[in-house]
Order: structure tokens, then C-alpha cells, then sequence
């Protein structure tokens, strides 16, 4: 098996008016194609096909945490992460947030990248992340988990 690279995450959403409106408007994907009778938005960014697929389920009102720590991973995935080119690219991201209202929950340099994280309006953990150039001589060197929360 040759894996090359993830293709898209499926998110499932109880508000998909609100969750459309949160990854276009505040996050700034594309839709590609918005298909309810194939069950789903289709969402992109720059070039190539879909990355983000958002489909209806019905449950209960998601209860956005406060903070990092407050946040509990429920069985499925943890967060889907957003990787920006440059360290100004993640200041600019973390500006951009906050202006739209978005809860950061914390914003921590893991010695291999910087990264912001907050939850979409169904409490979806996100991450954006900008990686040093050195990136993968820190994980081969082993990075001890000596993440510390920084201000941008």
C-alpha cells in the first residue's frame, strides 16, 4: 500500500446552514458542490478537489468548551488540523478568529510548529498550525512534549 496523502475529512453536523456559514465566511473554504441529495456540502480550498465533506445527523446541541482543557475527545477523530505557510500566516489566522467571534481555546508552540486551537459551532476541535522548517529533525530528535501556550 502506497498512501500518498489525506484526501478530505467527513464531518457530521447538526446545523448545516451554520456549519456551511462558519467554514466559508470565518475559515474561508469554497464550496465545491452542495449536493442534499447525495447528503452533503463539498468544501475546498485553493486548488484540488474536496477536502471537508459536511453531512446532516440529528443529536443533541454541542456544548463548546471554554477552554483546551475543558475539551473531552469524543470516539471518532480528535481535531482536523489546518496547516498556514508562514508564522505570520498564524498570526493573522488567530486575528482573524477572534474578530469573527471564534473562541481560541489556546494557542501553543509544540517546538516543531506553533498552533491555535478552537472549536466550530457543532464543538468540532480545530487547529491551525504553521510547522518549522526543522520540523521533522525536532520529531526524529524527539520533542518531549514540552508544549507551552504563547501569546500571538
Amino acid at each position: 500500500m502506497r498512501l500518498t496523502r489525506l484526501g478530505h475529512v467527513l464531518l457530521a453536523v447538526r446545523d448545516m446552514a451554520r456549519a456551511q456559514e462558519f467554514y466559508v465566511d470565518v475559515l474561508g473554504f469554497k464550496v465545491l458542490e452542495a449536493d442534499p441529495d447525495h447528503g452533503g456540502v463539498f468544501l475546498t480550498l485553493n486548488e484540488g478537489s474536496h477536502i471537508l465533506d459536511l453531512v446532516p445527523v440529528e443529536g443533541d446541541t454541542p456544548i463548546l468548551p471554554e477552554s483546551l482543557a475543558d475539551f473531552v475527545p469524543r470516539p471518532g477523530v480528535g481535531h482536523v488540523a489546518f496547516q498556514v505557510d508562514r508564522a505570520e500566516d498564524l498570526r493573522v489566522a488567530y486575528r482573524e478568529l477572534i474578530a469573527a467571534g471564534v473562541r481560541v481555546l489556546a494557542a501553543v508552540d509544540h517546538e516543531s510548529q506553533e498552533s491555535i486551537y478552537f472549536c466550530d459551532p457543532e464543538a468540532n476541535m480545530l487547529e491551525i498550525y504553521w510547522e518549522r522548517p526543522n520540523a521533522r529533525d525536532v520529531f526524529r530528535n524527539g520533542r518531549r512534549d514540552q508544549d507551552r501556550l504563547i501569546t500571538l
